[in-house]
């Protein structure tokens, strides 16, 4: 399994690349919900909810986070995140009002931008997850502490979930044997992902972002995944995903080939992929067309749109009936 789902992540990290969008897209925040959990904070979730129409995505959420500690309103910086790590969870609202009412809330919200304006991470981790306010994991730490930093060095605040977790686990890259990590840890996952990210010539941010998506479409969980038209994509883009597609299908055929249109490809420009898998021929025109056209062992057509959203390694293995 761990061969087959790192040829995915890299496959993942070659399809975003052509995308050239955070695979990661907005997910619906409900301010109304958290109004009356915080009416206190009634004005800053009305201006939140008419700037983003009750969407999130790390941009926004960054954006507001930082605007708010600039302005000094720790506590905005801190609900927003909460906000967007939470997401439709409906315990979100209460189990933050738990973390905001522990003594040393404030306090080590602030020690740890601190440490975080002087690039100190482990300082930073230490003094907000492993001696900071009850009910604080280290999910909605590291969410903070990668919200919080505006750091731009190689190594850099990094979220470190459930997800997280489960997908290095399964790629045999384990920092650690549960979803709590200590200092050392989590300074092993920042690291691991700064080598990630040198080896595949993309920030430290985008390996934790391909990470995360990686565990949902290898487990079937799409909800987190931007959706994408074909028609937003230009015609070098197109070319390029069909490429990716066609030499991805025949990775796992035996007597593979790839043509190109107008040397024995298809009709409609873009790859022709062909191979055996035993004994059952398969054919694949990855068109730059709106459609993809399965011709052998049945023709089939699949919308372009539909395999962005699978991802063209699952796409592959639906077609071919590959599993990990």
């Amino acid at each position: 399994m761990k061969a087959a789902l790192l040829k995915d992540f890299e496959c993942l990290i070659e399809e975003q690349k052509i995308l050239g969008v955070s695979p990661q897209g907005k997910e619906f925040a409900d301010f109304d919900r958290w109004i009356e959990e915080f009416p206190e904070f009634e004005k800053p979730l009305r201006i939140w909810t008419r700037e983003t129409l009750n969407f999130l995505d790390r941009n926004s959420v960054r954006e507001i986070a930082q605007r708010s500690i600039l302005e000094g309103q720790i506590d905005f910086a801190f609900l927003i995140v909460m906000v967007w790590g939470y997401s439709g969870d409906a315990r979100g609202p209460a189990r933050t009002r738990l973390i905001m009412e522990q003594l040393n809330f404030s306090d080590s919200l602030l020690q740890s931008i601190s440490f975080l304006n002087q690039n100190q991470i482990l300082n930073a981790y230490e003094s907000l997850v492993i001696s900071g306010p009850k009910h604080l994991s280290t999910s909605f730490g590291t969410k903070l502490l990668y919200f919080f930093s505006n750091s731009e060095n190689e190594v850099q605040p990094l979220i470190f979930d459930r997800r997280i977790f489960n997908i290095l686990s399964d790629l045999d890259m384990s920092v650690g044997k549960s979803p709590v990590l200590t200092s050392k840890q989590y300074m092993d996952y920042l690291e691991l992902a700064s080598k990630l990210a040198k080896q595949y010539s993309i920030s430290i941010g985008e390996i934790e972002e391909h990470l995360f998506i990686l565990s949902g479409v290898s487990t079937g969980s799409y909800a987190w995944k931007r959706k994408i038209s074909t028609e937003e994509l230009s015609p070098d883009q197109r070319d390029k995903l069909a490429a990716l597609l066609a030499n991805t299908f025949v990775e796992n055929l035996q007597n593979p080939i790839v043509l190109v249109n107008g040397n024995g490809g298809g009709q409609y420009g873009g790859y022709v992929a062909t191979g055996l898998l035993g004994k059952v021929p398969y054919e694949l025109h990855a068109t730059t067309r709106t459609n993809i056209n399965l011709i052998e062992p049945e023709m089939i057509r699949i919308e372009w749109d539909l395999v962005i959203q699978r991802g063209i390694a699952q796409t592959v293995r639906d077609l071919l009936g590959v599993n990990y």
